[in-house]
């Protein structure tokens, strides 16, 4: 492989490197644990609900990720990239 290439036969000057993400879930802040900062007497039922909503954020995210990454490289036709992608997605569901 040429140096300086991404795989695709183009230079990193040809590369359109938009976020195509941006108007979505932030998969990595839903995913990276907080402290829920959770100061009640029934903690433990609060802090099990805060985990399993940040959970599904996350998943969320995830999916939203796949399918948008999905979208984008159905234009490549690779049917094995295409197939991975959507098993990927029937677990983030």
């Amino acid at each position: 492989q040429e140096l300086g290439t991404l795989g695709f036969e183009c230079t990193l000057e040809e590369v359109d490197l938009e976020d195509i993400t941006k108007n979505q879930i932030n998969t990595i802040k839903a995913c990276t644990s907080e402290d829920p900062g959770v100061k009640k007497k029934n903690i433990y039922i609060e802090f099990q609900h805060h985990i399993f909503m940040e959970q599904l954020k996350c998943l969320q995210g995830i999916y939203q990720d796949l399918n948008a990454y999905r979208a984008e490289l159905k234009n490549f036709n690779d049917q094995t990239v295409l197939a991975t992608i959507d098993e990927m997605m029937k677990v983030s569901i």
